[in-house]
């Protein structure tokens, strides 16, 4: 008996656990979402070889403090996209499509590191604060 008490109260403590963090991080991604503040971040388009020539655009902009990636590109060029349950992907930028084995991949600027780096997130949940900068990149 006290082995299954032992286990029960360890994965309620779990799901305690769990549910609070949870709840914290929603929490917390709802209060930068709701801000009206209006922040300047750099959106960079690097069409790699898919234009011979111009292929890097740079657009500063002004968003909404904690709009998605997404949402800042989309002011600056018109994406195809395709969404899926766990975010959008992004298969063109201004009717450039993915060829092959190419395709478009969302970098962040570390200001740390001072390097473009790959993001861990997709683009419509990379959220925006003042001096961001972001890219889409193509591959080929």
């Amino acid at each position: 008996m006290k082995r299954s008490r032992i286990l029960f109260l360890t994965v309620a403590v779990l799901l305690i656990v769990l549910l609070s963090v949870g709840l914290f991080l929603y929490i917390q991604n709802r209060m930068v979402i709701e801000s009206d503040k209006e922040v300047e971040i750099l959106a960079v388009i690097n069409f790699g070889t898919l234009k011979a020539t111009e292929n890097l655009e740079e657009h500063y902009i002004n968003v909404t403090e904690g709009s998605s990636a997404l949402e800042a590109f989309s002011l600056v060029a018109e994406l195809t996209i395709v969404n899926f349950p766990f975010g959008a992907y992004i298969q063109g930028v201004d009717g450039y499509l993915e060829e092959g084995a190419d395709f478009w991949f969302f970098y962040y600027y570390d200001n740390g590191l001072e390097e473009w780096v790959y993001s861990s997130v997709g683009v419509s949940h990379y959220y925006l604060h003042e001096g961001d900068r972001i890219k889409l990149q193509y591959s080929g």
